[in-house]
């Protein structure tokens, strides 16, 4: 069963389709998004809570965060398994409202129009031992990369992925804003993207460093700097990021030469 019919929930459930797994109903309050999706997965659809079934191995929401409680709450009579989707949110939001429930949280940018080339983390928590292995064996099922992991501990991989996906593609959006301004075509910039992001991978953030603050080249940043003028939070973004580049590389290398000291 699955509530929601947005990204994630167009993404798991299709996944669940390919693995063998019955879908016994796609519940939306909007109509429209929920039929689309049961069409895609041959399940029936409604946006009436008193239609969807009372019964399911899983109940899987899919909603934005602050709406979990609510939702789950109003499925109080239900008999399954009751997990939420979400990297920020604790299991304990279920306390005094489903006994059995847990958390299977895709570690993945989704959009509804994207396929998904590669397999990603599912992380992965249950209210005890039998629910946890029952939520495990429905992971594997759908990936071959998932991690049993505490809200914790989830929190923090939340919170690091924010960085990698929701800052560094903001950044991408300032840098296309800024050639947009002066003419120029955005398009300018993916190979370069394509690149950056295929080192990051093979060597670490931190190896595929370049650029003027890595190099301490305060000539070059002062010109940025001076083309910023217009935009000053652009200009107080590339300062203070400017500012930790050159602190974090000073800490590294401090941190290589009292080793080499040893």
């Amino acid at each position: 069963m699955i509530i929601g019919a947005g990204n994630v929930a167009t993404h798991l459930s299709r996944h669940l389709h390919s693995a063998g797994h019955a879908i016994t109903c796609i519940y939306s309050r909007t109509l429209e998004s929920a039929s689309q999706l049961a069409r895609e997965t041959g399940c029936p659809a409604t946006d009436d809570p008193r239609k969807v079934p009372g019964r399911a191995d899983f109940f899987i929401i899919c909603v934005p965060d602050r709406a979990i409680s609510d939702v789950a709450g109003q499925f109080r009579d239900t008999d399954g398994i009751w997990l939420h989707t979400a990297g920020a949110v604790p299991l304990d939001v279920f306390q005094g409202i489903h006994r059995r429930s847990g958390v299977l949280y895709p570690l993945q940018t989704l959009t509804k129009e994207r396929p998904l080339a590669e397999e990603f983390p599912l992380l992965l928590e249950g209210s005890d031992p039998e629910v946890t292995a029952l939520i495990a064996k429905l992971a594997s099922s759908l990936s071959g990369n998932s991690h049993v992991m505490n809200s914790s501990s989830r929190m923090v991989v939340h919170l690091a992925a924010v960085f990698a996906n929701n800052f560094s593609n903001h950044m991408v959006h300032v840098a296309e804003q800024i050639l947009e301004h002066e003419g120029m075509d955005p398009a300018l910039l993916a190979p370069l993207l394509n690149e950056t992001f295929r080192k990051v991978v093979a060597m670490g953030a931190s190896g595929a460093q370049t650029g003027p603050a890595a190099r301490g080249d305060q000539v070059t940043m002062q010109k940025h700097l001076a083309l910023l003028k217009k935009h000053p939070e652009w200009e107080k973004l590339y300062t203070f990021i400017s500012q930790d580049i050159t602190g974090q590389i000073k800490a590294e290398s401090d941190s290589r030469l009292n080793d080499d000291q040893f």
